[in-house]
């Protein structure tokens, strides 16, 4: 049997790479580690950390559907970093 779970992650951690520490519903810790770039709604899959299956043999799969939580706004300063840091026209061209 598998689980899903929705996850907001803000925008640096979508450009950058994150670890997120879960409880597993037995009790235990264990750590999901994105390391390239993620996009909305993409969903990842974490073997045998979903839900018991019937015959208890096991877990199924957690499947992770991540949400980015863009910024409501940016100074100028950011914005200005932003476009150094990722390229694209000055702010002055638009």
């Amino acid at each position: 049997m598998f689980c899903l779970l929705q996850m907001e992650i803000p925008l640096v951690d979508a450009l950058t790479g994150f670890s997120h520490e879960f409880t597993h519903l037995d009790g235990h810790k264990f750590t999901v580690k994105v390391t390239g770039v993620t996009e909305c709604d993409h969903v990842m899959r974490v073997s045998g950390k979903g839900m018991p299956r019937r015959r208890g043999s096991g877990f199924g799969d957690l499947y992770i559907t991540f949400d980015v939580d863009f910024p409501d706004s940016l100074t100028d300063a950011q914005r200005k970093g932003i476009r150094k840091i990722l390229g694209g026209r000055d702010s002055d061209e638009l």
